[in-house]
């Protein structure tokens, strides 16, 4: 059985779908679906989503740095792109890493574009933290929108201690893209 849930954040209504093995899907603005709220779920997943809804409270107010989660990845693409997702979680809180290093780190050097087809295809967006993977020069896209992925950046480089890319500056303000 499948359950969801619609979580308001300061970044932005979320919504949360979870099965008995764990979230199966972060579903970002603005493709949240409209009966979200309505759909029904079941005693497991209910489990699986209070404890996924409090992770996100818990980032979003500064004090999580790292979902645990159960994870159910049977909507997550196989292959190098299944492959990719998993790699994100290697990037930490307030870090960013770009395309191409991830390619790189995953032995395929040329493969920045399927890092970013990986990306857009991540069903655990947020969670799966693809926020933190930019261009080489700056922001990159995020399904959840630019605005977005500026909050989600300035509120882990506000919160971790670490230092900005020097592109940051200029993405604050509209300036890099």
């Amino acid at each position: 059985m499948t359950g969801w849930r619609r979580v308001v954040t300061p970044f932005g209504p979320i919504g949360l779908e979870a099965t008995a093995a764990g979230l199966r899907q972060v579903w970002l603005p603005p493709t949240i679906p409209p009966d979200f709220a309505t759909m029904p779920g079941g005693p497991a997943d209910e489990a699986v989503l209070d404890d996924a809804e409090r992770q996100l409270r818990e980032y979003a107010d500064g004090e999580r740095r790292e979902f645990d989660v159960p994870l159910d990845w049977s909507l997550a693409p196989g292959g190098f792109t299944g492959e990719a997702l998993r790699a994100l979680a290697a990037i930490g809180y307030g870090e960013v890493e770009s395309y191409g290093e991830i390619a790189a780190r995953l032995g395929r050097p040329g493969a920045a574009r399927a890092v970013g087809t990986a990306c857009a295809r991540n069903p655990l967006a947020l969670v799966v933290p693809c926020h933190r993977v930019v261009r080489a020069n700056g922001m990159g896209l995020y399904g959840g929108g630019e605005a977005m992925k500026r909050a989600l950046l300035a509120h882990e480089f506000a919160t971790s201690g670490l230092d900005a890319p020097p592109w940051w500056r200029g993405a604050r303000s509209g300036g890099a893209s």
